[in-house]
């Protein structure tokens, strides 16, 4: 779904080998990308570019190359962007650093913290902190966006959309069976954004349908045991 008009940008992607959910959305001359986690995001950005519209903000929600693998290709091509991450994922990120050797991965500009409020032009966007999947796992909560957005095109709302990376999917959750995921961190991140998300947040996840917290609550057999007290680790 692609929609660029005066009053506003939306494009979803879905790249890379592990169909990655890319986002991009914001004012056309300071846009927001979140999860560039395929080649096609060069493509993507140089196409944006032939439209006069410039990424300055690459969110990134965790660490896994398949979210933050061409983030510095889309540097590359949008002069004065930034990489953001958090900074919970400093410690599974050197040494993924020093494996890599065909594409250039390099330290996020703004290394992110929990709670922290980021103003990115006419959009307000909160850090969730939701360690789990990996340690700096993110959730990017919209809390403002401009009034003059079309909405027939624009499909975002304050305070009623997050961008969940692999934290929450359609019907399941991110996997906690890989090196620095924890279980446990899990469980409580999911506590977390079932206290912090309203039901009618529409959920944007970093692979499969985009779906809404009150679908989730109702039928996603983690929230429910969650609500139910009932341990799924």
């Amino acid at each position: 779904m692609n929609n660029v008009n005066s009053k506003g940008l939306w494009e979803h992607h879905v790249i890379g080998v592990l169909n990655t959910n890319c986002y991009v959305f914001g004012d056309p001359k300071n846009a927001i990308m979140i999860d560039p986690g395929g080649d096609e995001a060069i493509k993507i950005t140089k196409d944006l570019m032939k439209k006069e519209i410039e990424i300055k903000h690459v969110l990134v929600t965790h660490g896994h190359f398949d979210h933050l693998g061409w983030a510095w290709e889309v540097q590359k091509i949008c002069e004065g962007a930034n990489v953001y991450l958090h900074e919970g994922e400093k410690e599974s990120y050197e040494p993924f650093l020093d494996r890599l050797q065909n594409i250039e991965i390099r330290q996020p500009d703004i290394w992110l913290k929990n709670n922290e409020i980021l103003k990115l032009g006419k959009y307000e966007i909160e850090v969730l902190h939701t360690p789990g999947h990996s340690p700096g796992s993110v959730v990017y909560k919209l809390i403002s966006i401009p009034n003059e957005i079309d909405l027939d095109y624009i499909p975002l709302t304050s305070n009623n959309s997050a961008f969940v990376g692999d934290c929450i999917f359609e019907g399941s959750i991110g996997r906690v069976d890989l090196p620095f995921s924890n279980p446990e961190n899990m469980a409580e991140s999911l506590k977390y954004l079932i206290e912090e998300l309203n039901s009618e947040t529409v959920i944007y996840p970093g692979h499969g349908n985009i779906t809404n917290m009150n679908r989730e609550l109702l039928n996603n057999p983690y929230l429910l045991a969650l609500q139910r007290g009932v341990r799924f680790f």
